[in-house]
């Protein structure tokens, strides 16, 4: 390894170290967390986190539209596989389920911070971005209903309205089972949503 790709390798360890702390920490509170707590946890000077973000805003930014962005693109590839609506509606829930276990921290920011907030924390384009973002990821589950309608599959309805309950169904669940959980027991996070997913899927065919 030659010594520009070895310190290109530490930059980003450093940055992974940074972010990887910062998502910890802002779960639990984005105003109350300090620039030397991120520090402090990542066992690093505050110094250094100002080397690669110029403030705690530019940090959860960062953090932000990168997470996102994954969480978008794997939702586009689902729906690019021209699955039956059905199966495309299941593979969503199932990648939004790995998302809020394995990204826990970034999907709970997401669903308690409100727009208002992020509008306060980021600059107009900034706070844009990840709006869009959000809002794509919502279209994707918007265009398979709209196709599952096309295709005749799912009977005539307004395929936003469905798109919304849909993301609110897997929200709500998600919240409820969460609080439910205990160290050892089932977890019906999964189950749960399967049983929803059909539901839904039942009211959308047409009869």
């Amino acid at each position: 390894m030659g010594i520009t790709e070895r310190k290109r390798k530490e930059k980003q360890a450093r940055i992974d170290l940074i972010k990887k702390n910062a998502r910890f920490l802002f779960q639990k509170g984005f105003e109350a967390t300090k620039m030397e707590d991120i520090a402090g946890r990542a066992e690093i000077s505050k110094a250094t986190i100002y080397q690669y973000f110029k403030s705690k805003n530019d940090l959860f930014y960062d953090i932000m539209q990168e997470r996102l962005t994954n969480l978008n693109n794997a939702f586009v590839e689902i729906c690019g596989r021209q699955e039956d609506p059905e199966t495309t509606m299941m593979l969503i829930s199932d990648r939004m389920l790995d998302f809020s276990i394995e990204e826990s921290d970034i999907y709970h920011l997401v669903t308690t911070l409100k727009i208002t907030e992020i509008k306060k924390l980021l600059s107009p384009d900034k706070a844009g971005h990840l709006r869009e973002i959000m809002a794509s990821n919502l279209r994707q589950v918007e265009l398979v209903i709209r196709g599952g309608i096309d295709s005749g599959v799912f009977r005539r309805i307004d395929a936003k309205v469905v798109a919304i309950i849909f993301w609110n169904m897997f929200m709500g669940i998600i919240q409820f089972q969460e609080n439910r959980l205990d160290v050892g027991k089932k977890d019906y996070r999964k189950s749960t949503l399967e049983a929803a997913n059909e539901l839904i899927m039942a009211g959308l065919k047409k009869k």
